[in-house]
């Protein structure tokens, strides 16, 4: 997969959030090579032109050799999926082994955004497996390009982006936004793997193929009497190798030692900062004032289209850990913070993160001046660190005025009894859209709509996602 000549990959697929419906699908699989043959992808990285994710589903795995500082014995820790399951990922072992530089490049790539990646894995309790995927999509590049426009660490192409709620517009393809990109991914996931009957091997072959192909194929095979497990489907080429080449690199780093390799330690400490500001900010100036590299602010950032944040509104930068404060200096009214932090095991000072029930009951508010996150809490009825992990965000961290929260609740009555996060759909606003079409569409009330998107109240915006809960079970043939 991966390779510098196209592969298959994502094509948009009419997916919504948390909502698994009827996939258009297909394109056909191209010429593939393995890991080891290439060097160097640069930002030319293969696409997926179908368009998914995938998971698997057994064993778990305790970690070996590693310091309490490497990142990497946490995520060893956290292994869930059987990765002795086929001769086919040993085949792939095999194969990247052959590249005596193969760890050394995954963990030097992995580095500034691993703690990213694990704290999402960790906040929802998923296989810890999945953080090697963006290194087969992409070499955890936030800057890679495919041929067929599929963009990002993840690998998203326009439309299934847009359908995750990845902004994509003038300024900012949040594609390419490592924090914004890895909670859609997760998303993402999660909604593949609940529609494929739990199995993590099956969401990530759908990941790469969709889900209509993997539902297909199992179609097929059910109509022959034959399993419908991921290892004795009937997929396109690239598929077939890609779900072996994530476990493959994923055994790699549960077990260096047996395998005859070694696997630089990656810094448990969080990489990045993020640094929010009330007024638009431009990357040349802010490395001309703060020091910090031009090229480095570029890559962290690579979502900014035009090197600067968008005029209208608050603006955001991840900078390398260490020089918030410089940057800080350097941008009046502006504030540093971490990104998304790890649970306990890994960050002490932090308890470990509730993960929500399925069928979570959220509202959306928006931020005001002189909110804090424990003032709505208090006004809101809800544990301050609940919603915290429900933005991905610190107890104490700075709110922006316009800012949008997403606030957990337990009483269905006070926003309909089907409001659950099984329920979610999201819909992308169009030019001429009014509240009330989209009621019409979705069998809502324009009062619903309102309640679940409290800004649509006041002005509907081109390009806006709407949040809208699904009532009845043929709402999902939509």
């Amino acid at each position: 997969m991966l390779s510098s000549t196209p592969t298959a990959r994502h094509r948009g697929a009419r997916l919504p959030l948390f909502l698994a419906v009827l996939a258009v699908s297909g394109c056909a699989s191209k010429q593939t090579r393995n890991f080891a043959d290439v060097d160097d992808y640069g930002n030319q990285v293969s696409a997926r032109e179908y368009g998914y994710v995938r998971p698997s589903g057994a064993a778990r795995r305790g970690g070996t050799a590693g310091s309490s500082g490497d990142l990497w014995t946490r995520v060893r820790a956290d292994m869930k999926l059987n990765l002795h399951a086929s001769g086919r990922i040993d085949e792939k072992v095999s194969t990247f082994r052959r590249d005596p530089q193969f760890m050394l490049k995954l963990s030097e790539r992995a580095k500034p955004y691993l703690h990213v990646v694990m704290a999402e894995i960790q906040r929802r309790g998923l296989p810890a497996e999945l953080a090697l995927l963006p290194h087969i999509e992409s070499r955890y590049n936030p800057a890679a390009t495919s041929p067929v426009a599929a963009a990002g660490m993840w690998q998203f192409m326009p439309y299934t982006g847009r359908e995750m709620g990845l902004r994509q517009d003038a300024w900012q393809d949040e594609r390419r936004d490592v924090m914004a990109s890895t909670r859609a991914a997760m998303d993402y996931l999660q909604q593949l793997q609940r529609r494929l009957g739990g199995n993590w091997e099956l969401a990530m072959a759908a990941y790469n193929c969709g889900p209509a192909r993997v539902e297909s194929a199992q179609a097929a095979n059910r109509a022959r009497g034959l399993p419908t497990d991921f290892w004795s489907l009937s997929l396109p080429a690239e598929t077939q190798n890609y779900v072996p080449q994530i476990l493959a690199a994923a055994r790699l780093v549960a077990e260096p030692s047996q395998n005859g390799v070694r696997l630089p330690p990656v810094p448990s400490a969080p990489q990045l900062e993020v640094v929010r500001t009330d007024r638009p900010v431009d990357l040349a100036r802010v490395a001309q004032a703060s020091g910090v590299g031009l090229a480095q602010l570029q890559t962290l950032n690579a979502g900014l289209k035009r090197g600067q944040t968008s005029p209208v509104g608050p603006g955001q930068l991840v900078v390398p850990a260490g020089t918030g404060s410089r940057v800080t200096a350097a941008l009046p009214q502006s504030r540093v913070m971490a990104p998304m932090m790890l649970p306990a095991a890994v960050q002490p000072a932090e308890p470990p993160r509730k993960v929500k029930p399925e069928g979570t009951v959220y509202t959306v508010y928006k931020v005001k001046g002189g909110d804090t996150l424990a003032a709505i809490a208090r006004a809101r009825g809800v544990d301050l660190k609940e919603l915290a992990d429900a933005n991905a965000m610190q107890t104490r961290e700075p709110l922006l005025p316009g800012q949008s929260l997403r606030v957990p609740g337990t009483d269905r009555a006070t926003v309909g009894g089907d409001m659950t996060a099984a329920n979610l759909v999201t819909h992308r606003v169009h030019r001429g859209d009014s509240l009330r079409d989209i009621a019409r569409r979705y069998n809502v009330t324009v009062d619903d709509l309102v309640r679940w998107n409290p800004v649509a109240a006041n002005e509907l915006h081109h390009g806006a996602v709407i949040r809208i809960y699904r009532r009845t079970p043929a709402f999902a043939s939509l």
